[in-house]
């Protein structure tokens, strides 16, 4: 099957000027998705990604301002947008440290550094649509383009709430759109409710009183104070919260000692706690704490745990999901809809967005004739298929929050 019939099965009207503007568009895109490709940058570093940017949108007459050092805020108001609606569309634009491994034209130029999640197409995508929309769109609005720094590493989303993003550019609503290794080239994934989980790191030190492998009575063992931490802690999720609630915690390290014949002093334990509710999240950690301490206590030993928030789960709201479902319903064909995805204990940290401003996330399909390389992964790529279609799908949902909200 080639692009056009691709496209043609996904789309309920291949024909509208909106696809064929994208389509006339569509080579051009695709060699500036591979251009982001062939030179990634790092979190907080993605200056030339950010000068890029800017130059497109400039090209466009879209006005752009910098929050942070390298978020991009492109601003697109036309007809009576003083008395209208607002939307931001979020897109992330930074790389991964990855060493990448695949044989295309376009493979990273940049050693140990990759775009491995797709943001190099989440951007390209965005910047279809600010083209479409600017230069051939016509609505009584203003869309804001956010160009997200930073989502792989200290929650660029964040930062950016933090640095005033809703105050200095006040919306009605924000949305993301990532692609998803695991579903069919462009079809489309949503549901109300939770996306992604949120995460708080779990770090636990045990201190005991060390000594001779052969004398473990003269001894605290702390290796066996660590094993038993590691499996009481498993009790937590299955009976201390509801089955209804979901969560995960995972031990991912365990260091203590360096021979085979000493009871070492301290063994640390390193691990994730994953969840959907903050009112979970703090009943977890409590539970967390106090049954380390009862452990530790029961066998002589002490021990130091340290629970460090991270992302914030992504919670899509209501009725901003039903205004994305009609927009996806008018341009995507039905049997490439799925209404109901799967949250996933992953995290992502447009939950902060979320938390800030009503809003949804959603995903467009990745894979290739059946062939799925996962995100992170030194193999993958993003299908460059998917820049009409995702350009076309934010275009189509920015119009009709503007007109229908």
């Amino acid at each position: 099957m080639n692009n056009n019939d691709r496209i043609s099965r996904l789309l309920k009207t291949p024909d509208s000027p909106l696809i064929q503007f994208l389509k006339e568009n569509d080579a051009k895109f695709r060699a500036l998705r591979q251009q982001l490709h062939s030179y990634p940058e790092l979190s907080r570093e993605e200056f030339n990604t950010a000068k890029l940017i800017e130059d497109k949108l400039h090209a466009w007459s879209i006005p752009t301002e910098r929050l942070t050092e390298t978020g991009v805020i492109g601003i697109l108001q036309k007809g009576d947008y003083e008395n209208a609606p607002r939307v931001a569309l979020r897109a992330d634009t930074d790389a991964l440290p990855i060493t990448e491994k695949g044989d295309h034209p376009h493979c990273s130029k940049v050693p140990g550094v990759m775009h491995a999640c797709g943001h190099d197409g989440h951007t390209t995508m965005l910047l279809a649509a600010a083209k479409y929309l600017a230069l051939e769109a016509e609505f009584d609005g203003t869309i804001i383009f956010i160009f997200q720094p930073d989502e792989e590493d200290q929650a660029g989303a964040r930062r950016m709430v933090e640095a005033g993003l809703f105050e200095k550019f006040p919306v009605d609503a924000v949305y993301a759109m990532h692609n998803f290794p695991g579903a069919k080239q462009g079809e489309i994934l949503i549901r109300k409710g939770p996306q992604m989980a949120g995460t708080c790191e779990v770090h636990i030190d045990i201190f005991s009183k060390g000594g001779h492998a052969a004398h473990p009575y003269q001894t605290t063992d702390s290796v066996l104070v660590a094993s038993e931490v590691v499996v009481g802690l498993q009790s937590i999720i299955s009976r201390n919260i509801s089955g209804i609630d979901s969560a995960v915690i995972t031990i991912g390290s365990i260091h203590g000692g360096d021979a085979n014949n000493v009871i070492p002093n301290k063994v640390s334990l390193l691990g994730t706690l994953r969840y959907f509710d903050l009112e979970v999240r703090d009943h977890i950690k409590a539970r967390i704490k106090q049954l380390t301490e009862g452990i530790c206590s029961a066998y002589g030993a002490t021990c130091e745990v340290r629970l460090i928030d991270g992302y914030i789960p992504t919670i899509n709201h209501d009725r901003e999901t039903e205004i994305a479902i009609e927009a996806i319903d008018k341009l995507i064909a039905e049997d490439s809809i799925i209404r109901n995805k799967v949250p996933s204990m992953g995290a992502e940290d447009f939950g902060f967005m979320l938390h800030a401003c009503p809003g949804a996330y959603f995903y467009i399909g990745n894979d290739r004739d059946h062939q799925f390389v996962g995100l992170h992964t030194d193999q993958y790529d993003f299908n460059d298929d998917n820049i009409l279609i995702g350009g076309a799908l934010w275009s189509e949902l920015a119009l009709h929050f503007l007109k229908h909200r």
